[in-house]
């Protein structure tokens, strides 16, 4: 009997020394391929760096042995100058995701995301001296009429989901480095942006079907 209980105690022991935490973060980047096409060109900044090369953040609890509930956001951002002013513009795609995953190997797994998105999108001038420039920026984008009183932003909120595959390398229980290949599927138009309170056009933009690929460290607790 007291061998019964010495080996149930040191498997429950190993098996909690070994568990996944129920709890996780995770810290990386994203890569996809925007198509910015009122941006393409002079006088506007380029595709900036951080557009294509996304901060990637989530966190996620297990509620299943083999699943997963959490969220997820993937910022591109860049700055740089329009008609002499301080420029900014970007992008947030946020998920509320759902996953499964299964362990091929002790130390591997494999997982499968899809996930309802709610995404943003904000362009800035910080400049106070840029009334003249939204002026210039609101012409580009075919707004007429638009009253500008003082430096301000516009912004746009639009749907879409995302779906992954992706695969875990786990160093410790609770320290992993993970990778997803996948795809955004987002439903943007460039009308309904709001500025100061009214609808505008935005930028013409290609983002309604776009390849993605993250990467990053994972640390439960």
């Amino acid at each position: 009997m007291r061998n019964i209980i010495i080996t149930v105690s040191l498997f429950l022991t190993v098996s909690i020394m070994d568990a996944q935490p129920k709890l996780s973060g995770s810290l990386g980047i994203g890569y996809t391929s925007p198509d910015y096409k009122t941006f393409a060109e002079d006088p506007f900044p380029k595709l900036g760096t951080f557009e294509r090369m996304m901060i990637h953040v989530s966190f996620a609890y297990q509620f299943y042995p083999n699943a997963r509930i959490g969220f997820s956001q993937w910022t591109a951002f860049t700055s740089d100058k329009y008609s002499g002013q301080d420029f900014k513009r970007s992008f947030n795609y946020r998920a509320i995701s759902l996953e499964t995953f299964f362990h091929i190997r002790r130390r591997i797994e494999l997982n499968f995301t899809l996930a309802p998105m709610i995404n943003s999108g904000k362009i800035s001038m910080t400049s106070s001296q840029s009334a003249a420039a939204w002026d210039s920026l609101m012409a580009e984008f075919d707004n007429s009429g638009i009253e500008i009183s003082s430096t301000d932003e516009m912004t746009k909120t639009f749907f879409g989901f995302t779906s992954s595959i992706g695969f875990r390398f786990y160093f410790k229980p609770y320290l992993a480095f993970e990778g997803k290949i996948g795809f955004l599927e987002t439903f943007y138009k460039n009308d309904k942006w709001k500025f100061q309170g009214k609808a505008i056009k935005g930028p013409d933009i290609d983002i309604d079907d776009m390849p993605l690929f993250t990467f990053g460290l994972v640390y439960g607790w």
